[in-house]
């Protein structure tokens, strides 16, 4: 069993690179590309380089290049809430969304499902559009579920934050967070009939951009410490 592990900058992987016995393979574009044996297995990891493009790309090459069996996408990312408790702690994707994928009007956000562009099809032969399934198999309850959205232009204020959270998940109770990459890796993933688990830490709210205020090296080790831990 070979499985994949797509991070997208150095400070979501190192935790990773320095924990396993890692070798340097040849490397996906200009980023890193590590193998390492987990029981028995194998383990890859790849640093993508940010974004969505980065991200799927270097998820398409490294599953056209090795067998994999899993896709993993590591990293941190931001809240959709007003809680600071939050900051630093893990959680696992229920669903990854491409949030602004679709029409912008003057008065509403139009998904993908009203144009209609489906992105792929799912095993059972449905569309997908802006909605990536995720699996959590396997993962202890204990580790909150998220549903996560994707989106190219980060939230740079709370209404904005508040405006992408409601496009698709506008009940509250529902915990939601932001980051550049996870649909994306969920996306080549499905295409190619692999599942994908996406864990991620939490490192800021979503519209506050004081970096002082952020969690961002706390978060990134605590998503690899509990990542190593499903090894």
């Amino acid at each position: 069993m070979t499985r994949l592990i797509i991070g997208a900058t150095e400070i979501e992987i190192a935790v990773l690179v320095a924990t396993l016995p890692c070798r340097r393979a040849k490397p996906v574009f200009e980023g890193p590309v590590y193998r390492a044996p987990v029981h028995g297995d194998e383990v890859i990891i790849v640093r993508s380089g940010p974004g969505s493009a980065n991200a799927s790309a270097a998820t398409a090459v490294a599953l056209d290049r090795f067998c994999i069996s899993h896709v993993y996408n590591v990293g941190v990312c931001g809240v959709y809430a007003d809680e600071r408790a939050l900051l630093g702690t893990v959680v696992v994707g229920r669903a990854a969304v491409f949030a602004d994928a679709g029409a912008q009007t003057d008065d509403a956000f139009l998904p993908l499902a009203s144009l209609p562009l489906p992105l792929a099809l799912a095993d059972n032969g449905k569309p997908l559009f802006n909605i990536i399934p995720l699996t959590t198999e396997r993962i202890p309850r204990t580790i909150p579920r998220s549903i996560f959205f994707t989106v190219a232009t980060v939230s740079g204020s709370r209404q904005v934050a508040k405006t992408i959270r409601q496009r698709f998940m506008p009940d509250q109770k529902v915990l939601a967070c932001e980051d550049m990459e996870s649909a994306a890796v969920a996306l080549v993933a499905a295409k190619a009939g692999v599942s994908c688990t996406v864990v991620r830490g939490i490192s800021n709210l979503c519209g506050d951009r004081d970096h002082q205020d952020w969690k961002l090296k706390e978060a990134a080790e605590a998503a690899q410490t509990t990542l190593l831990k499903f090894f």
